[in-house]
């Protein structure tokens, strides 16, 4: 059935987490607006209650009162969860609190790689231990760092290692020099961070990604904060005027966003989508107006809505590859297999290698998709509810990692859901 509606998103995830470590090793009071309400900004919340930052969190806003990054001396354990970017975050951070901390989180991110950054911090002069796989958590830190210096990491693995150091760069005594070897993946998200940090103060200079420097001359200021609106939210209901032929507006939404998932928009267009973006009232509307198209896309600056795309291509004519996804592998789950392993429960045939997958095209058919304990899965696969009869999506309450509200707002653009597993 067709759909004409407006929906209106939450607040950046990614933001919203970079915020909360800028404000508390600010010093002062900052206030943030228009966050996150997702688990993983829950989890990050918590910890850094746990090792002394004062934080209120009302439904406008949330307090916190920075300390320079002068901790008390801690001793510990902290469970991060299934939180990545919390786990990737919080290391860094720990490493400026005096104490015993132990690290720990869920089943799969005792799986996920942290040695790139662990390394990193260990040549700052931290003392960080694993206590069980080497070079994934749970991990035990024992030495501080206070002065800062110069480090090299590989840039191929995950932004969110260079985007740890960056937030802990202006309490660094003698600043930071971040160099990259190889190529940054997702610059998008290093943008998106050296432009919090600005808001909260400090300059970062970006040699064309090859090296991040941070003076120690830079200090972070409190700062009062508006979180931008989710990009990455944005594209699963984008992706489903697009199966359906349907026309949805996405509100509060900034078309010149340093989201690389404010992209999504325009990878419909070329898939033959009608795409109008309105910058002053800051809102993007997709329509669906005939046959979508197969493509080839490069999304290494927007991997998080690779998987929307691979369903949205599973009802285009042809063929789709999408590349750039060397980082999909080390998510929430593996998420090309987990791709590849649902697609084809609906009836469409996928090549996966160690960064693309390519998806013909057909006549996708209802099926009961397992989310792996991965948001995006379970988000993403959502949206062929709206076009084929039969989606049964598994673990449905895993949206909470990222966005909450996401099957309300689903339920209110028109798509019919069933409680009974949510059946789309």
């Amino acid at each position: 059935k067709r759909i004409t509606g407006e929906v209106a998103m939450p607040g950046s995830k990614s933001f919203t987490n970079r915020a909360l470590v800028m404000a508390a090793l600010s010093r002062g009071e900052s206030h943030i607006t228009g966050y996150s309400d997702s688990d993983d900004s829950e989890i990050l919340i918590r910890a850094l209650k746990k090792v002394g930052v004062k934080i209120i969190k009302t439904k406008k806003q949330i307090i916190i009162q920075g300390n320079g990054g002068i901790f008390k001396e801690f001793n510990g354990a902290i469970n991060l969860g299934m939180a990545g970017t919390a786990m990737r975050f919080f290391t860094a951070l720990a490493c400026l609190i005096p104490g015993k901390i132990i690290l720990d989180g869920h089943e799969r991110m005792r799986q996920r790689p942290m040695a790139e950054l662990v390394n990193g911090l260990r040549k700052l002069g931290a003392k960080i231990r694993y206590l069980e796989k080497q070079g994934c958590p749970p991990l035990k830190i024992t030495k501080s760092i206070k002065r800062g210096g110069v480090v090299s990491m590989n840039g191929g693995v995950s932004s969110q290692y260079f985007t740890a150091l960056l937030l802990i760069a202006p309490v660094l005594e003698s600043g930071l020099a971040i160099k990259v070897t190889g190529q940054q993946v997702s610059k998008s998200y290093i943008d998106m961070s050296i432009s919090g940090l600005k808001d909260f103060g400090v300059k970062v200079k970006n040699e064309n990604y090859q090296k991040y420097l941070v003076s120690p001359k830079e200090h972070y200021q409190a700062a009062r904060y508006v979180v931008e609106s989710d990009a990455s939210g944005a594209s699963y209901f984008w992706a489903m005027a697009a199966i359906s032929q349907s026309k949805i507006k996405v509100k509060n939404i900034n078309p010149a966003s340093l989201q690389g998932d404010i992209k999504f928009a325009d990878l419909l267009k070329k898939m033959g989508c009608a795409v109008v973006k309105n910058k002053k009232e800051k809102w993007i509307e997709v329509e669906g107006i005939g046959e979508l198209r197969g493509i080839s896309a490069d999304m290494e600056q927007m991997p998080d809505t690779a998987q929307t795309l691979a369903v949205v291509a599973a009802f285009a004519k042809g063929q789709t590859k999408i590349t750039g996804l060397s980082t999909l592998k080390n998510k929430e789950t593996n998420r090309l297999l987990a791709l590849q392993r649902e697609l084809a429960k609906m009836n469409i045939r996928t090549k996966i290698g160690a960064d693309y997958i390519i998806i013909e095209g057909g006549q996708p058919k209802g099926a009961e998709i397992e989310t792996y304990n991965d948001h995006r899965m379970a988000m993403a696969f959502a949206v062929a509810g709206a076009r084929v009869p039969g989606v049964k999506i598994l673990n449905p309450k895993v949206v909470a990692k990222s966005f909450p509200d996401f099957w309300s707002k689903l339920n209110s653009s028109g798509v019919k859901i069933k409680r009974a597993g949510c059946k789309t």
